[in-house]
């Protein structure tokens, strides 16, 4: 099986790349305020027959972070919901966006919540049970030719620029990024009681580990400044490990063929610039090692998750590289809508 590669970034978190004042603020009730719309604060549990796959020394203990178990199946109807509430309040009624499945499914739930229009453009390869989620929520799905979620993207940009409509990033707003990431991070302090010496997350636009990123600084003691939080890319498209190697954001990317499809594509610009200024590091995982996630989750938890979830719990069960180890560990599990014939071919 192929190694793990992994991408330290250095240095104290730069501050600079941390959100407009009072931002924060606004999504450390998120599940409380959200709670009508039935989404839960997250579960996170201690894991120990994970402890000694993860660090043979004994000297880390992880913990799981159950996002799948949110409404939608995914963390995503968090970013969804605040984004959305905050442009309703703004006046907008109508919005655009672009999805491998997941946002698409928390934008549709979102809208349909509170009272606004969406369309959700997917790439002609987004799973089935994904689909049917969007147009189940009530969005007007529309399947793009496009194989890849780049192209996708591009048609869902043209039609709000067309319309007039709100384009809503999966990953490149900062509404989003504060309500999927930075919301969470708050919920799993506050489940541990304190800020974890580090959390290991899938990483796509790098929206999730940003925002985690920034709740876990604004929780520590005099922000120290310590970067806690690391990406898991899957070596079918490692766009942030690309544009970290380049020093420059990679924001287009044809992947090759992989399990975690909600992860693939280019980064933007400004996403990675948020990335990099507040993250710990990329680890890329092998599709096998996704695969081998996959069957863990089933097996030992019982529990379904998309490859793009499994993403995270790959370094673990492989053996967490050096800096990775010690004190407690947080593992994001982040959804679980994966077509049942797919994960059946898989786990053979």
């Amino acid at each position: 099986m192929a190694k793990m590669r992994t991408s330290s970034i250095a240095g104290s978190i730069d501050r600079t790349r941390l959100p407009r004042s009072g931002s924060l603020e606004l999504v450390r009730t998120f599940a409380t305020e959200f709670a009508p719309a039935r989404v839960r604060s997250v579960e996170v549990l201690r894991s120990p027959s994970l402890d000694r796959r993860a660090d043979p020394t004994g000297r880390t203990h992880v913990w799981l972070a159950l996002e799948y178990l949110q409404v939608t199946g995914s963390f995503k109807v968090r970013g969804a919901l605040f984004a959305l509430a905050r442009a309703k309040q703004a006046g907008v009624r109508d919005v655009v966006a672009a999805s491998a499945g997941n946002h698409g499914a928390g934008v549709s739930y979102a809208a349909n919540v509170l009272g606004m229009r969406a369309t959700v453009v997917v790439p002609s390869t987004a799973p089935m049970v994904k689909r049917d989620k969007i147009a189940a929520y009530g969005a007007e799905l529309i399947v793009s030719a496009a194989e890849h979620y780049d192209g996708a993207e591009a048609e869902a940009k043209a039609l709000a620029a067309r319309t007039g409509a709100k384009f809503l990033s999966a990953y490149d707003d900062e509404d989003v990024v504060l309500g999927n990431g930075a919301s969470l991070g708050f919920e799993i302090v506050r489940s541990m009681g304190g800020v974890p010496d580090r959390v290991i997350t899938p990483f796509g636009g790098g929206g999730l580990a940003t925002g985690i990123s920034w709740a876990l600084e604004d929780e520590s003691d005099a922000s120290d400044g310590d970067r806690r939080v690391w990406g898991v890319q899957s070596e079918a498209s490692p766009a942030m490990e690309m544009s970290l190697a380049q020093d420059a954001a990679l924001e287009l990317l044809v992947p090759s063929a992989t399990l975690a499809e909600g992860l693939e594509g280019g980064i933007a610009k400004d996403a990675f610039e948020r990335a990099r200024g507040v993250v710990a590091g990329i680890v890329v995982v092998s599709e096998a090692q996704i695969a081998l996630g996959m069957r863990y989750a089933q097996s030992e938890m019982g529990a379904t998750i998309e490859g793009s979830a499994a993403v995270a719990l790959a370094p673990v069960i492989a053996g967490l590289p050096d800096a990775m180890r010690g004190g407690d560990v947080v593992v994001v599990l982040t959804g679980q809508n994966v077509d049942l014939d797919r994960f059946e071919k898989m786990a053979v």
